[in-house]
């Protein structure tokens, strides 16, 4: 009989755990993303370095199982400075839509995740007394997985991807533009949340 209980009990909460990504679910997640470089010997022998913390709160809707369509925010600040210069400090404020694929593996409890998003932003880069307005456009496809701790909560892990970014260092000046395309294996730039689901 007790045996007879596990098995319904464990049946119950793979249930539970399939249900989060099926049609009609919500998920509301927070994830925080560091990003950390530094570079030697760049223009002779001046050290390079920068930083950069980002949160990224996100909203979003199952249209099919395993399909979740929704809106993510990006709020970062960052920091960077070449050795005997002026530091220079930025926030950035962005928004945009994503979409994401669950793949699930033979553990119900893990899935590989696919993320493509579209962002736009604004900021403001200061050095010293000086402070310029910035804006970009990035479109971006990330690997990562999710971990489900329960029916309701998971653990969400992603790694930088691939993308490409325009970005305006100077709003006041025309034609500008600096385009930059980033590929996950050359730099490190992990992201880390957590994830809640509202079933049906």
């Amino acid at each position: 009989m007790k045996r007879t209980g596990l098995l319904l009990a464990m049946m119950f909460v793979s249930a539970g755990l399939w249900a989060q990504t099926t049609a009609g679910s919500i998920s509301l997640a927070g994830g925080l993303e560091y990003s950390s470089n530094k570079s030697e010997n760049v223009y002779g022998n001046v050290d390079y370095s920068s930083s950069s913390l980002n949160f990224r709160p996100s909203a979003g809707y199952f249209v099919i199982d395993n399909l979740e369509v929704g809106l993510q925010l990006g709020i970062g600040s960052g920091k960077s400075q070449y050795e005997g210069s002026a530091e220079t400090k930025n926030s950035t404020f962005q928004v945009g839509p994503f979409a994401r694929y669950y793949k699930f593996t033979s553990n119900e409890r893990f899935a590989f995740t696919g993320t493509l998003s579209f962002q736009i932003g604004s900021g403001t880069s200061s050095t010293g007394q000086n402070e310029l307005k910035t804006g970009s456009t990035s479109v971006s496809l990330v690997p990562g997985f999710t971990y489900f701790l329960s029916d309701k909560w998971a653990l969400d892990f992603q790694l930088q991807g691939i993308g490409f970014t325009s970005y305006d260092p100077n709003k006041d000046v025309d034609n500008n533009n600096q385009n930059t395309f980033t590929f996950g294996a050359s730099s490190l730039s992990p992201s880390l949340g957590f994830r809640f689901f509202i079933t049906k």
